[in-house]
């Protein structure tokens, strides 16, 4: 019996060995094993959270809105090939108000570019650039602040940055035409002009427009309806404000040219501005445009802008027109 015992205790005892040496290669294998799968479920997270960042990226570069467009009233016929081949990177929204069939077109023509413009912001109202820059479709126009009505340098020397810092900026700064007051709603004149007309509609239109609203004394701003608008600045009024006044571009039983030009000399406020918005005209260049050493008073600059006789651009304009007329020679503010 005691043998028996004594035999089995050095049998099994060969077996100790064996099973720590199992035991501890299995434990081995566990933790290599459990790594391994912590570095794999490591490497699959990062590959995951990797994925979501470029995502991320990629929908932030598609979501973020342009940095500029412009916004351009015209006609069919009118020439707007130099807009693609100055401005050939910037997105263009060309507006055909006398074409139904125009990509960009009106649902009715009335009150001028007031239409267009208006379009645009209600349908984009929610998906506009940093800067939405409104304006005429023809290259040479007599209100371009140029010496020879051009509309390209007005464009190219635009500072963005300031039109985002101010959030309404006027394409124009010569205070010819519009200011320092160019309407007084309170006191219409009598005449039967043009600008006589629109002063005596202006108050009722206005108090539609802008229900409890006290209308201004004097309006003043630099005309044209050519500007540069934030995107903050537009959307600080509700879209319905935009649509009620479409609605009553629609409705409205006064010739084009008297609501054409009430809304011109209501997009300042539209958009924030006082009611009298005329910027010192060396301050204007300097800071909308970039010319800084311009010789200046209040109202105008030297050698930017002469008020011509007539509204039309010369046929052939520049190279046919300057110097008879009254236009103003070629070279004049070199």
């Amino acid at each position: 019996m005691i043998r028996t015992a004594m035999i089995w205790r050095r049998r099994h005892r060969r077996f100790v060995p064996i099973a720590l040496f199992i035991a501890f290669s299995l434990f081995l294998l566990y933790s290599f094993s459990t790594r391994l799968s912590r570095r794999s479920a490591s490497r699959t997270s990062r590959a995951y959270a990797d994925q979501a960042v470029l995502k991320d990226t990629v929908a932030q570069k598609v979501a973020r809105p342009e940095e500029k467009e412009l916004v351009v009233a015209s006609l069919a016929g009118d020439d707007t090939r130099w807009l693609d081949e100055f401005f050939d990177t910037w997105k263009k929204n060309i507006y055909v108000v006398n074409n139904a069939s125009a990509p960009l077109t009106v649902e009715v023509n009335k009150g001028r570019e007031a239409m267009p413009f208006l379009t645009y912001i209600i349908d984009r109202y929610d998906d506009l650039p940093d800067v939405s820059i409104f304006m005429h479709s023809l290259r040479y126009q007599w209100h371009n602040e140029d010496p020879m009505y051009d509309g390209v340098p007005v464009l190219k020397r635009l500072r963005l940055e300031y039109v985002r810092k101010r959030g309404y900026v006027a394409l124009r700064c010569t205070w010819t035409m519009g200011c320092p007051a160019e309407l007084r709603p309170l006191q219409p004149s009598s005449g039967s002009d043009d600008r006589s007309q629109n002063e005596r509609a202006y108050a009722a239109a206005f108090r539609h427009l802008f229900p409890g609203e006290q209308v201004p004394e004097a309006i003043g701003a630099h005309c044209s309806s050519q500007f540069a608008v934030s995107r903050e600045r537009i959307q600080a009024r509700p879209k319905k404000q935009y649509e009620r006044i479409h609605d009553w571009l629609l409705e409205t039983d006064l010739d084009d040219q008297i609501s054409g030009r009430i809304i011109e000399y209501m997009w300042h406020i539209i958009f924030g501005m006082p009611a009298v918005d005329c910027e010192d005209a060396g301050e204007c260049f300097c800071q909308a445009f970039g010319l800084c050493n311009l010789t200046c008073n209040r109202e105008e600059c030297e050698k930017r802008y002469i008020l011509p006789k007539y509204a039309t651009i010369p046929q052939g304009w520049p190279e046919v027109g300057p110097g008879t007329d009254g236009w103003p020679e070629r070279g004049w503010a070199d």
